[in-house]
């Protein structure tokens, strides 16, 4: 693993962002922020942060984001719900979820769900510091839990849906098989956290990442082969 001290797996959660990394050679720190901007305030040295959350955004073009396309057909039909389109720029600061749907559909010619809707706040929060930030945006990259678990997983998409009894024992398995730790990020969220602040899969989905970022940038799968950028220069890419 190289340079795992300064890197991080991130996801979002009802509080708002939660973070896993390697505190020392196995014993894995859980963190919580209230936003990304505070997020990277603490970990602005980090080389780099696995984020479950879209970056880079078309500008209401009919055509979706290739590496979701990608994304879909690794993971098969048995996981590709996961993936859903983010919504168009022009979209993404609407005030309701009415304007922001009705926007999307003008301009891509298919409405925005309500499962995108719901992520808008944290995609418009990556997305100001990204456009504000050039060091930012060399650390950050979008990634997938359900990619990286597939990928851990012989490539086979997992079976069943994450926040199952069965889906929770098929990941952590998959995640206690790869790393080295007596201690899990989940005991920590048992004794620091409540489950209105955090949720179990949001600290499995961020440590799964924090796994993939840890072996560092060069280990990394990422779709498409040929990456695409938004009109602001951000690369439409998922690492995994």
């Amino acid at each position: 693993m190289s340079n795992f001290f300064n890197t991080l797996g991130v996801d979002g959660c009802p509080a708002g962002w939660v973070s896993v990394h390697l505190k020392n050679h196995n014993e894995w720190c859980i963190e919580l922020f209230t936003s990304i901007q505070e997020l990277w305030d603490v970990h602005h040295h980090s080389t780099l942060i696995l984020i479950d959350i879209p970056i880079g955004l078309r500008d209401g073009e009919t055509t979706p984001r290739l590496n979701d396309s990608a994304a879909r057909k690794y993971l098969t039909r048995k996981r590709s719900s996961c993936i859903f389109p983010p919504p168009c720029r022009q979209a993404l600061r609407a005030p309701s979820y009415e304007k922001a749907n009705k926007i999307n559909k003008n301009l891509t010619e298919k409405g925005l769900s309500k499962q995108a809707w719901n992520i808008c706040s944290k995609i418009r929060e990556v997305d100001d510091l990204l456009q504000n930030d050039q060091t930012a945006r060399d650390v950050f990259i979008e990634s997938g839990p359900e990619l990286s678990y597939c990928l851990l997983n012989n490539n086979q998409p997992l079976k069943h849906y994450k926040k199952t009894k069965e889906g929770f024992e098929e990941r952590f398995s998959i995640l206690k098989s790869n790393c080295l730790s007596m201690t899990t990020p989940l005991d920590s969220r048992l004794t620091n956290y409540k489950r209105k602040q955090l949720c179990i899969d949001d600290i499995m989905d961020a440590w799964i990442l924090a796994i993939r970022a840890s072996r560092g940038k060069s280990n990394l799968h990422v779709i498409p082969d040929n990456i695409e950028h938004d009109s602001t220069g951000l690369p439409m890419r998922i690492a995994f």
